[in-house]
């Protein structure tokens, strides 16, 4: 049986996907869990109270968010920071856009999200990967500095070095003598070195996507945004899903080169809009 783990809730913009999150873990370790069976431990009067705010009909009022912070057993911060991003759902009408707009304005929130969110796998972090692809590049400096220069300021310079570190400690980077002196190379794929989660692989995406919308603001002559909203059989979504892979193989086949120029991210999502 699966082992239930604690969700970090300064893991998530949005406190309706911490709740799934939630009940789709203790399903998995609890077949019998049930929306009926935690409304029941939370006090509440029916089903619907809970399963309509998790669907997005309704949000979490100050009744519910009592009860769900002491069955939490959230302390003052996490509380705090659970309430706030009730107001901030309710207030940006739950737009993920505006959503993470408003948590990255708030710098109270933001730096509780950054002092308490826990140090994520380097799989699940799409900064690992950046570094990585950054000592690819023909002017590469290993200083925190010279990457937070270069990425604009994406990756400040203290945690950049601590990246270089863990990527030398784990070995997915390794130091090399060349003409006479000491360069860091790529030596592997950055790969999981502990068990994959639901909410990791949420926070790694949330980041990429977050990426991707201030990539609005690069001049146009230097990144590519497209999108296609289209009709389909649900028997063509595996089909849908290994095209867009097998793209996403040949585009890196074609396309990368070591020494390069530049670091570029390419994200591709593909999801419905229909329910």
């Amino acid at each position: 049986m699966e082992e239930q783990k604690k969700l970090n809730i300064f893991d998530y913009s949005d406190y309706r996907e911490f709740l799934r999150d939630f009940f789709e873990m203790k399903k998995r370790v609890n077949p019998s869990w049930s929306y009926g069976l935690w409304s029941s431990k939370l006090g509440l009067n029916s089903i619907s109270s809970i399963t309509m705010v998790i669907n997005g009909q309704r949000h979490a009022g100050k009744k519910i968010q009592k009860s769900l912070i002491d069955f939490f057993k959230f302390d003052a911060k996490e509380s705090y920071y659970f309430e706030e991003l009730v107001k901030i759902a309710k207030s940006t009408k739950s737009d993920p856009n505006l959503t993470i707009l408003m948590l990255e304005q708030n710098d109270e929130l933001k730096q509780l999200r950054e002092k308490n969110t826990p140090s994520i796998d380097l799989f699940f972090n799409w900064k690992a990967h950046c570094v990585k692809e950054l000592t690819q590049l023909k002017d590469f400096f290993p200083t925190g500095a010279w990457i937070e220069n270069k990425t604009g300021g994406l990756i400040k310079k203290e945690e950049a070095s601590e990246l270089l570190e863990a990527l030398l400690e784990k070995k997915f980077l390794i130091k090399e003598f060349r003409d006479g002196k000491e360069v860091i190379v790529a030596a592997s794929s950055i790969l999981p070195t502990k068990e994959v989660t639901l909410s990791g692989a949420h926070a790694y995406h949330k980041g990429l996507m977050e990426n991707s919308f201030e990539a609005i603001k690069t001049d146009k002559d230097k990144r590519s945004l497209h999108a296609t909203t289209l009709s389909l059989t649900k028997e063509n979504i595996p089909k849908a899903k290994e095209l867009i892979r097998e793209f996403q193989i040949q585009f890196s086949e074609d396309i990368e080169s070591s020494p390069g120029d530049e670091v570029y991210q390419l994200n591709i999502q593909f999801f419905p809009l229909t329910k």
